[in-house]
């Protein structure tokens, strides 16, 4: 058993199979994950502790990046990733102004990983 505390991300998707993946792969990596499907239940599970956010910008009950604006409101200030397909320059600049880096659907390389990897370096 590890002595010192594992990293924890808050994983928001609403595609079952996507958030599977992430969560498993993530988990292999060393972190601890809660998993959530919509903006709600991201909103409910959103506690201290965590050390980076991954959220897709394209979930059914609120954009991922108003999801950020409102846990960025009730105080979560842990580093996060937006992922989404095709990003507009209206997207990139408010996730640059919310502190959040934005990696690019489909997720067939490194660069997420990278960037949770960078983010709870830093948390």
């Amino acid at each position: 058993m590890h002595s010192s505390k594992r990293p924890v991300l808050l994983i928001v998707d609403d595609d079952p199979e996507v958030l599977h993946a992430l969560a498993f792969l993530t988990q292999a990596r060393g972190y601890d994950v809660r998993r959530c499907g919509t903006s709600a239940e991201a909103l409910a599970a959103a506690t201290d502790g965590l050390h980076c956010l991954v959220i897709d910008q394209n979930l059914p009950d609120l954009p991922g990046i108003e999801l950020l604006g409102r846990l960025r409101a009730r105080g979560v200030a842990a580093p996060a990733v937006i992922i989404t397909t095709a990003p507009s320059v209206a997207l990139v600049r408010q996730a640059a102004t919310a502190g959040a880096s934005i990696v690019e659907k489909p997720l067939l390389d490194e660069a997420l990983f990278a960037r949770i990897a960078e983010a709870t370096r830093t948390a």
